[in-house]
């Protein structure tokens, strides 16, 4: 019994040993990897959320702290998500080729479509800021809560869509004209706006918590998981000459297409691992 309390003593030490010399460290630098879903905020009811999409996430992240408990956390993380939408309205929009088309282009289209569902695959370039809480390390654990923004930056985007293309030639082949043109079922992959559909900037306020194990020397594996509530909306929603979805007046007095915005703010829930220095 005395070895075994002996032995158990010199592991604590050896232990508190190695998460002193992590505790000491004022900066720990790393990578991180993480996935998650998010969850559409819909500011409209011509287009409905398809159910949560995928986050993945891969970056590089930093730890200041102004004591062994408080600090803050920074770094550069690139968001690689996946948004899903249904049309509930008849949807449409002009396009060319792979380019979708503003309202102030659709004179210049070869084609239109009726957009019954849309997957989108947008890059973002996130920089979080966020205060970091820790407790002491208790053997070779400690742990943490982060509270901050997530801010990010569009860096490329792409869309596709399923659905219904006409092509245009006569007013009778135009849905907008005529509510009975014929049109062919079909797959629009890999589009792209002639201006962006989403914003080029998002940013959302969060909060995490986790845990630190230091497994060796000063270096540290990190797990946390993290809520984080979109305040901005995602898509381009402030000028009329950015937009490019309609619903048809076809049949009716006017058949002048009726232009929307896609408004959505997005929060994600999401899971990161790290490896620190």
């Amino acid at each position: 019994m005395k070895k075994i309390v002996l032995g158990l003593a010199f592991l604590g030490f050896i232990g508190g040993v190695q998460a002193q010399e992590a505790a000491d460290k004022k900066v720990q630098a790393g990578l991180i990897v993480g996935a998650g879903m998010n969850f559409a905020k819909m500011a409209t009811k011509k287009i409905a959320s398809a159910g949560a999409g995928a986050d993945w996430t891969i970056g590089a992240n930093l730890n200041y702290t102004f004591n062994e408990t408080v600090g803050i956390t920074t770094g550069v993380e690139f968001d690689f998500s996946t948004l899903k939408y249904d049309a509930v309205d008849n949807v449409y929009y002009r396009y060319n080729d792979n380019t979708i088309l503003t309202q102030d282009e659709a004179a210049e289209a070869e084609g239109t479509f009726l957009m019954t569902s849309r997957s989108q695959k947008p890059i973002y370039l996130t920089i979080p800021v966020m205060a970091l809480f820790r407790t002491n390390f208790i053997g070779y654990f400690r742990y943490f809560g982060k509270f901050g923004l997530r801010s990010s930056f569009l860096l490329a985007n792409t869309v596709t869509d399923e659905g219904t293309a006409y092509v245009n030639g006569s007013g009778l082949d135009d849905p907008f004209i005529n509510p009975n043109a014929g049109g062919t079922s079909t797959t629009n992959e890999n589009m792209t706006h002639s201006k962006n559909d989403l914003d080029f900037f998002k940013s959302s306020v969060g909060i995490a918590g986790g845990a630190e194990w230091n497994f060796t020397g000063s270096t540290c594996l990190v797990a946390e998981l993290g809520y984080y509530y979109g305040f901005t909306d995602i898509h381009r929603s402030r000028k009329d000459e950015n937009t490019s979805l309609a619903t048809s007046n076809a049949g009716g007095v006017d058949d002048t297409p009726s232009f929307f915005n896609n408004a959505v703010k997005q929060s994600q829930l999401m899971f990161k691992v790290s490896i620190l220095f």
